[in-house]
């Protein structure tokens, strides 16, 4: 079986809602070692400190292995992880960087992966709360980062939450449409 087939595999669940949001998961999570590459590349001195973004990636890529024994504890997951990451990276390279626009694919995905209505209803609260709270973030950055530096990482920042919401859009809108297309109103 080739490398493709394997991810296909370990990305599938008969619910489509449960399969986009594994798909979204592992493309999180595979990214996510990346991004420190990124960070070290623009900021060298941030580099380190972007290492410790890595920490989630693990949780995104165990999304799928979730999704098969619970489906809708999986699908929190996915939103939930990711604003956490989002506090987490925020905590570690400052608020400068942007950084805070992943809430907005967090609260998208959370629209996205859940049918049930007070359950999603919760996790976009909670996404809600995270952005008035990264808005209002009074901590100097764990890694003593200082703000020039930090500024140097809003396009990186910018560009990767442009990324994933198209990635989020395109995959949910396709999800939709081939369900359409199978169930005619």
């Amino acid at each position: 079986m080739n490398l493709s087939a394997t991810l296909a595999a370990y990305v599938h669940h008969p619910d489509p809602t449960t399969r986009l949001a594994n798909t979204i998961a592992l493309l999180v999570g595979s990214n996510g070692p990346f991004y420190p590459l990124y960070v070290w590349w623009l900021v060298p001195e941030a580099g380190m400190a972007a290492l410790a973004t890595m920490a989630a990636s693990p949780g995104f890529i165990a999304i799928p292995w979730l999704a098969r024994r619970r489906p809708g504890l999986a699908r929190a997951a996915l939103p939930l992880l990711g604003l956490a990451n989002t506090v987490w990276t925020l905590a570690l390279l400052g608020t400068a960087t942007g950084v805070e626009a992943f809430v907005y694919p967090c609260i998208l995905l959370a629209g996205l992966c859940w049918r049930e209505t007070r359950a999603m209803l919760v996790v976009l609260g909670v996404g809600f709360l995270v952005q008035l709270g990264v808005l209002h973030w009074p901590l100097p950055p764990i890694s003593g980062l200082d703000p020039v530096f930090q500024v140097k990482l809003v396009s990186i920042n910018a560009s990767s939450v442009a990324a994933i919401m198209c990635f989020v859009v395109f995959s949910g809108a396709r999800q939709m449409r081939s369900h359409l297309v199978r169930d005619p109103v």
